[in-house]
């Protein structure tokens, strides 16, 4: 009241351009202005669309860690919903999705989330994704890029310390697509190190995700007690050189979905095959 008092003797003392001049000096910045300059005018304006895990330096929407335990909203047991035969995988490279408008205009029952990569990257959206698309009843996993030239040792450190246990419905991914500077043999020997340290720790066969060509090149007749999900952007299916069954096919990164700004990678489940047998 005092301050309203206040303001009201001084407008009545001043007239003309000097009432103009104080009351515009008297109108406060809005907190919407100050968040944006905060922000530097970066926003959606900010995003520079690029081919998904393929660059080898720090992306928009990655940041590097000091590994600590991740702390995420919620928790509860595996749960698997059957729905359909389909699903995504997302990054940040999809900024920020509204995951109601996901689930109410897709036949999808599954997501694959990016939570790692390397030594130290993790995705800004993950835990945030992680939480939306399971209060929404999709089941949810994780995927971590992995970089041949890293050591594996690392990168599995960062992975656990971010892909926790009970924060899963679906087993993990390993993101395999290059093969680095390291030669045939070391690649295999060091991915192999790596696939059977993730297994012992989460107690389950992670879900091994390649190119097409890129599994007839380097990991025919390897890793044959593991399921696959192997991507072709094509309308025929994958057949893989050494006959070998996959669970999963990602069928196209060019998906449009409500509640997802630009493409998304779709999958489905093949065959007999059913998301059951990649439960947590």
């Amino acid at each position: 009241m005092e301050i309203k008092s206040t303001i009201l003797n001084k407008i009545h003392k001043l007239s003309g351009c000097a009432l103009l001049l104080s009351l515009a000096f008297m109108i406060p910045t809005t907190s919407h202005a100050r968040k944006k300059d905060k922000n530097n005018g970066r926003g959606m304006a900010a995003y520079v669309a690029t081919e998904p895990d393929v660059v080898p330096v720090k992306a928009i929407g990655e940041k590097r860690m000091v590994h600590a335990a991740a702390v995420f909203i919620r928790t509860s047991n595996a749960r698997i919903n059957s729905k359909y035969k389909e699903g995504i995988d997302v990054s940040h490279y999809q900024g920020n999705i509204d995951w109601d408008k996901v689930v109410n205009g897709t036949p999808i029952s599954y997501v694959y989330l990016k939570a790692t990569e390397g030594a130290s990257l993790v995705d800004d959206t993950y835990e945030r994704n992680l939480t939306e698309a399971r209060r929404v009843g999709l089941s949810v996993g994780s995927y971590h890029f992995y970089r041949p030239n890293v050591d594996w040792k690392k990168q599995f450190d960062n992975m656990t310390s971010v892909v926790k246990t009970e924060n899963q419905d679906l087993v993990p991914i390993i993101d395999i697509e290059h093969r680095g500077s390291v030669s045939a043999e070391d690649f295999i020997a060091d991915l192999r190190s790596f696939i059977e340290k993730v297994t012992a720790y989460y107690g389950k066969k992670p879900l091994l995700y390649t190119y097409h060509n890129f599994y007839n090149r380097y990991l025919q007749g390897e890793f044959t007690d593991y399921h696959f999900m192997i991507a072709r952007y094509r309308s025929d299916s994958p057949t893989l050189n050494d006959g070998k069954d996959y669970i999963m096919w990602q069928y196209t990164q060019t998906g449009s979905i409500p509640g997802i700004r630009g493409h998304v990678d779709r999958s489905k489940i093949m065959g007999n095959f059913s998301l059951n047998q990649v439960m947590m």
